[in-house]
Order: structure tokens, then sequence, then C-alpha cells
């Protein structure tokens, strides 16, 4: 797995890209057995779970709005990454 942290631009420019829609989001993750389909493909045997990024500007509001550390709200945000390439999507309890 891996973690990026980006700007506004480049969240947006992902988004265009991947998700077809122009807008901001504070965190986006790619999961590489979605892509693959196939959990078993890995060629070296070690799971893969895919990418996360989280748009640090918006990480730096939240932590304002919410009277957070920095590190505290980017740690939030790429748990919920990591939540997303798990499996547990926000229609879910």
């Amino acid at each position: 797995m891996s973690v990026g942290i980006v700007g506004r631009r480049k969240m947006r420019e992902l988004s265009r890209r991947y998700l077809k829609v122009s807008e901001d989001h504070d965190v986006l993750s790619f999961s590489y057995t979605e892509a693959k389909k196939d959990f078993r493909d890995f060629p070296d045997g070690v799971l893969y779970l895919g990418d996360i990024v989280v748009c640090y500007p918006l990480a730096q509001d939240i932590a304002v709005e919410e009277n957070k550390m920095m590190d505290e709200s980017v740690g939030e945000l790429a748990e919920h990454g990591l939540l997303h390439l798990l499996g547990q999507h926000h229609d879910e309890n």
C-alpha cells in the first residue's frame, strides 16, 4: 500500500481522470485488487492493497475546523482510505 500527499490541483486532476467528476476530495483510494479483479494474481505472493491519496490542504481545513493536529487529521484520512481498500464503503455500517 502506498500513501501520497497532494495539493488540491492534483487531487482534482485524479478525481477528473478516475471518477469523471471535477470535485474536491479529502482522500481517494485506488484498489489494486479491484482493478485486477483477481486476489490471487500477485507475482511475489504479497497482497498489495492499493494507493491512498490525501489532499493536504483539505486535511488542514479539517484540522482547523475540528481543532486537531495535522498528523491526526492526515492519519484519520489515511485510515478512512485504508477502510475503503479493505472493502468498507460509506453505505455500510
